[in-house]
């Protein structure tokens, strides 16, 4: 069994897809990662990992993940070949099946919550 973790900041907001087959949702997420030392001129090297989610993890990743936020993600891992440009290397993708949000909470989403809180705190 082959399980693989990364960590990293979210590149874009999550776009939420449906699978033309089986009409359930899936996302590719796409985290930076930045590496422990620099290359021999000082820069700073960072890694691009790609991520598939799959139903409601996909549906969840949509709803609380945001452009730059942290997250880890674990699973499987899968190589992907690029038939249509065979000059292209291959690369590969984690096929998720446990994603942990890292950052706090967007500052409007707690503000809201807290407001729907004693709105219901009212109305009892």
């Amino acid at each position: 069994m082959l399980k693989i973790t990364a960590i990293g900041n979210l590149t874009n907001d999550v776009e939420l897809k449906m699978n033309e087959t089986t009409g359930k949702p899936y996302a590719i997420l796409r985290i930076a990662s930045d590496r422990r030392y620099k290359d021999k001129d000082g820069n700073k090297l960072t890694d691009f990992i790609s991520i598939k989610v799959r139903g409601p993890l996909a549906e969840r990743c949509a709803e609380f993940a945001w452009k730059g936020c942290k997250l880890a993600a674990s699973g499987d891992f899968e190589t992907i070949t690029f038939e249509d440009e065979p000059e292209r290397q291959p690369g590969f993708l984690i096929k998720a099946s446990e994603v942990e949000f890292l950052s706090p909470r967007k500052v409007e989403e707690t503000a809201q919550e807290l407001e729907d809180e004693s709105v219901r705190e009212v109305a009892a």
